[in-house]
């Protein structure tokens, strides 16, 4: 770890991206509890990886534009020349270029990319003739996996809880964390449904509209999902006629 104040502050500028990657990449994913030496590696790798891919790009805009070559070798071979000589040229090229790595570790831990990653897991295993399941990330949470499966859909959540009772409803909102920790909850909100344990009737809730129901009381839980109707059709009635 950097001592002295400029070069401390060079360091925590180089793991701005990798810090971006991560905010990103939690956004969307289940949030588990990591090592220190994980998650600053994580944070190592994905700014290193940003810094290179801007890298390259600098390097292949060079072959078009003389001045992004000259920029650059510059930079990288007489770096104290430059700042003495066009101080400007140098702290903007270090910003742009910071500032372009940011972004592209945001864009590596954003759900876009992911879902690319997984398409391309996807067409490998096509390639390879594998018929067998989507394997699930070790830090994502399988009920966050069914309840983002269909995200334009309405999901309704049947619940057979360790006492033998059974809820069913519409999911209103969830935990992140795939850790398995007392606070992780889910909740159902709306026309709420249950059975008590041994009986064959299933009874609406009355005066009840919302279900808070703790992840350590769930034996089992049912994914269902329904196309959202909006206002004058339904999902695929607006889709066609904003087609025409």
């Amino acid at each position: 770890m950097p001592t002295e104040p400029i070069a401390a502050l060079l360091y925590i500028c180089l793991l701005l991206p990798g810090v971006a990657f991560i905010w990103s990449y939690e956004g969307h994913r289940s949030l588990m509890k990591r090592t220190a030496f994980r998650e600053t590696a994580a944070v190592v790798i994905a700014s290193v990886t940003s810094i290179v891919a801007v890298f390259l790009v600098h390097y292949l805009l060079g072959f078009f534009w003389e001045p992004a070559a000259k920029s650059l070798r510059e930079f990288f071979l007489e770096p104290g020349k430059l700042f003495r000589e066009d101080s400007q040229l140098f702290l903007g090229v270090v910003l742009v270029d910071l500032l372009a790595a940011i972004l592209v570790g945001l864009f590596l831990g954003s759900r876009p990319a992911d879902t690319l990653r997984r398409k391309l897991q996807t067409l490998w295993r096509k390639a390879l003739n594998r018929d067998d399941a989507d394997v699930m990330d070790r830090e994502q949470s399988g009920w966050l996996e069914a309840f983002r499966a269909a995200p334009d859909e309405r999901i309704h959540v049947g619940i057979q809880l360790k006492s033998g009772a059974w809820l069913q409803g519409i999911l209103w909102s969830y935990t992140k964390t795939g850790d398995e920790v007392p606070e992780r909850a889910l909740t159902l909100r709306g026309r709420i449904h249950y059975r008590m344990a041994g009986s064959e009737n299933l009874h609406a809730m009355e005066d009840f509209s919302t279900v808070v129901v703790q992840a350590a009381e769930i034996d089992h839980l049912m994914v269902g999902y329904e196309p959202i109707e909006h206002e004058g059709g339904s999902v695929e009635d607006n889709e066609s006629s904003s087609g025409k």
